[in-house]
This record gives structure tokens, sequence and C-alpha cells, in this order.
């Protein structure tokens, strides 16, 4: 049967939401870091010469002038001289670690690297030169020191940092309605509605048509709930259709791009 409820969630209820998202903040934390790790295992296995031929490194690279850009960032220029019939991957806004190599063997294909504690994000990238925003002064001078210096495409930490962000503003949210919603999923607040009759939708059945009218009535959240092929798809659709004729606009999210696609081409 599909149905639309307004659960109080008591079976998710805690003393205190903060310490809840606290808790999510640090599985997420562990998460990345498992991430991060299977990602350097995975490139140490691959072999730093390798990585050089997919145009995912320079090396050797040199170090050259820090400056301030007018985002107030610290930036380091980086250049290289060799590979340059390779065509690279380093575009805007990747991030990017780096590594030191022996000069010695002179191939670097079967070398492995010794990866530095720093990373950067590229602000821009041409042939033989690539600029890099740091966090500080010390990460340039650490870069221009090293020697045999190479440079990399590195785990992208942007999903991650969005999602700590998202958690943080939770968090920190107090006398929002950011912080109500907060509030109403994880402890017993009464979900309020509103009160309007059942608008009629005819092409729907019974339990379809009674889902739209209960996430047009509520004000805070409303879970459709159903086992597949009860048409939880198709009551979504219509409920965006005629939230469209209250709202300016509708914000629709999903796991894939595939789920997403799906609703707009039934929309």
């Amino acid at each position: 049967i599909l149905c639309a409820i307004h659960p109080h969630l008591s079976d998710m209820s805690y003393t205190n939401p903060i310490l809840a998202l606290e808790k999510q903040k640090q599985l997420l934390g562990l998460e990345y870091e498992a991430e991060r790790e299977a990602f350097r295992v995975q490139t140490e296995a691959r072999g730093i010469g390798r990585i050089m031929k997919r145009g995912d490194a320079w090396w050797p690279v040199v170090a050259g002038k820090m400056f301030y850009n007018s985002l107030n960032q610290c930036c380091l220029s980086l250049s290289r001289s060799t590979e340059l019939d390779i065509e690279h991957n380093f575009e805007f806004s990747r991030p990017v670690t780096f590594f030191t190599l022996s000069s010695s063997p002179a191939s670097a294909a079967g070398a492995k690297p010794k990866y530095l504690n720093v990373t950067a994000t590229v602000s821009y990238a041409e042939e033989k030169q690539m600029v890099v925003a740091l966090r500080s002064e010390g990460y340039a001078a650490l870069l221009q020191q090293a020697e045999g210096l190479g440079v990399q495409l590195s785990f992208d930490e942007t999903s991650y940092r969005c999602m700590l962000d998202a958690l943080n503003r939770v968090i920190e949210g107090r006398g929002t309605r950011l912080s109500h919603l907060r509030d109403v999923c994880y402890t017993d607040i009464p979900l309020e509605h509103y009160t309007f009759g059942d608008i009629r939708l005819p092409w729907l059945n019974a339990s379809q048509e009674h889902a739209v009218n209960e996430v047009l009535r509520a004000k805070d959240v409303a879970i459709v709930h159903g086992p597949p092929g009860t048409g939880k798809t198709t009551t979504l659709v219509e409920a965006v259709v005629e939230c469209l004729q209250r709202e300016n606009q509708v914000l629709v999210c999903a796991q894939s791009n595939m789920a997403v696609d799906w609703i707009s081409e039934k929309l």
C-alpha cells in the first residue's frame, strides 16, 4: 500500500539533536579517511610512471614564485620541461597533492614517490605551467625547498567539504527554519499540517491521491513509502506538479542522476 505519513519518528528521538549530528560528523570523517586511504593505495599500486602517462601527474616540476591573487589566496607557480607531449588533466579547482622522487633512477616508471602532507587546488594550468592555491605561505616554502618535486591529481574532497559544511550549518542553527527542521527530524516535536480538503486526482489510485494530498498539507516533512511497483515516482511527479501550482520552484534531489532524469522526463 502506498501511503504518505507524518511520523513523530519516536524511534529516532534523541535527547540532544546536536550530539546526534556531531556523531554523524564523526562517521563522515571515518568514511572520508577510508576513501582517501583507498585512493592512496590504488595510486601506489598503479605507479607514478603510469600516472604520468595518463596525464595525472607532472614530474619533475620547479616551484617558482609565491604570490597572492585577487581573492587573497596564497598561490605558487609550478613549471615542467619534460613529458610535454602528454596531454594533462589538470583543470581549474581540481585538488592536487605533492610528492618527491629521487632523480635516480632516471625514469620514474618503477620508482616509489614520497608524498608530502600538502594539498592545493589548481588555479589555472597550461602546457608547461600551473598555478596552485595553497593554504599558507609555509606550504609554499616547503615546496620551494623540496628536491625532486612532483604534483599529482588528488582525491577529490569537494563532496565531503560540502557535506561537512551542511552539517555544521545545521548544528549551528539557532531560532531559524533550519534549526526547526533539525529538531523535527531528531525529536518528538509535533508536525504541523494545513487543513484544506482533499484535491481530487482521478487519474491516480486512492493511495496515490491520498499521498499527494498529505504532501501538499505538510508544513515540515512528509514521507511517501511503498514497495516497488506501487507508483511512488508517479505520485512524486504529481506532487511536484501540484506544488508548482502554489510555489515558484521545487528542488528535486535523488541518489543518482538517472533518477533525477527519470523524474524530469515524467514531468
